[in-house]
């Protein structure tokens, strides 16, 4: 597919051991009878021209997929590290992405117009602090910043943020960016969701 520089690209981050979950994978956890990776897509739908998931499978979506690579490093970081190589080797127009949790169903409808307004990466932040997981992020960046990381090494997306100057976006809504990380933090969301 060849695309342009304007093409917006959000991505899913749908990896992890999901440990508080008890080993469930997060994606197919049900919030109101649906998937939580049902509510992200259905939040960046409108946002986006094009939806990757960063993550072992489709789920089911007509919706490309990329896995971790093994020449990256580990943790959440991998899925940016695997994404931006694939988008420079199958969107090389595309200059940064989107990125948001499988986990954060409460997408707002102008994130990627928030984030991705100036020329940096740039990550959410509220009065609960960073959330570097609602970030946009240059390919060009963190090809450069990660190039060098020995494979498998631990980088946080804090560190990461912080390396390539990524600009802090706030917003005062909090729920927006609520992640659900614990049979808690799901009892939280049926709560956050009511009408």
């Amino acid at each position: 597919m060849s695309v342009s520089a304007d093409h917006r690209i959000g991505v899913i981050l749908a990896g992890g051991g999901s440990r508080r979950m008890r080993g469930d994978d997060k994606a197919e956890i049900r919030l109101r009878g649906e998937r939580l990776i049902d509510h992200v897509i259905r939040g960046m739908t409108p946002q986006v021209d094009e939806i990757l998931i960063a993550g072992p499978s489709k789920y089911g979506a007509k919706i490309e997929n990329i896995v971790d690579r093994s020449d990256g490093p580990a943790g959440p970081v991998a899925a940016l590290w695997s994404v931006a190589n694939w988008l420079r080797d199958h969107r090389p127009a595309v200059k940064g992405f989107l990125a948001a949790p499988v986990d954060g169903p409460f997408l707002r409808d102008d994130l990627y117009a928030c984030l991705a307004a100036g020329d940096a990466s740039s990550i959410a932040e509220t009065d609960d602090g960073l959330h570097p997981t609602f970030g946009y992020w240059r390919c060009d960046k963190i090809l450069n910043a990660l190039q060098k990381t020995e494979p498998g090494a631990g980088v946080s997306l804090h560190r990461l943020a912080e390396s390539i100057g990524a600009d802090k976006v706030y917003f005062d809504d909090a729920n927006a960016f609520f992640n659900i990380n614990s049979p808690d933090d799901l009892k939280r969301a049926e709560e956050i969701i009511q009408p």
